[in-house]
């Protein structure tokens, strides 16, 4: 019984992520939000928390050419059912994948375009609390929008 519970909770875990997130191909909600903000030349700053709708306390970046196993055994899912809602080998060099989580339970996974904006974050196992999410918004001659984290 215990195990029938187990594996139900599995499979809908699996199927809310795949609900929730868009990892399995395309730029995110998010990272679509986060563009449409840089593009306005009077955001100095963006608050990742406003840009939310779930609940989450923390965030982790995974960098472009991050393997779907690394992210798998991040999350703690199976390969069978992470292939299912992480469909590639690995994320993309044009993304980085964004993973949200609330205490134990993971709550939302993304793909953030890099064109939309590049976090300059040391990478950490420990991801960032939600209430340091705050990112001050630097655009350079390039065009490119770089996202310092304002406690830097």
């Amino acid at each position: 019984m215990k195990t029938l519970f187990a594996t139900l909770a599995t499979v809908i875990a699996a199927l809310l992520l795949v609900a929730c997130g868009e990892i399995a191909g395309g730029v995110g909600q998010i990272s679509q939000k986060i563009g449409e903000q840089v593009s306005d030349p009077s955001v100095k700053e963006i608050e990742l928390a406003k840009l939310t709708s779930f609940g989450w306390d923390k965030v982790y970046f995974f960098k472009p050419g991050t393997s779907r196993k690394d992210i798998c055994a991040f999350i703690g899912a199976r390969p069978g059912q992470c292939e299912r809602v992480i469909r590639y080998e690995a994320v993309a060099p044009d993304s980085m994948a964004l993973v949200f989580g609330l205490g134990s339970q993971l709550t939302h996974v993304e793909l953030h375009s890099l064109a939309n904006g590049r976090f300059d974050l040391a990478s950490t196992g420990e991801g960032l609390a939600k209430e340091a999410c705050v990112f001050r918004v630097r655009r350079e001659e390039s065009r490119l929008r770089l996202f310092e984290h304002a406690a830097a």
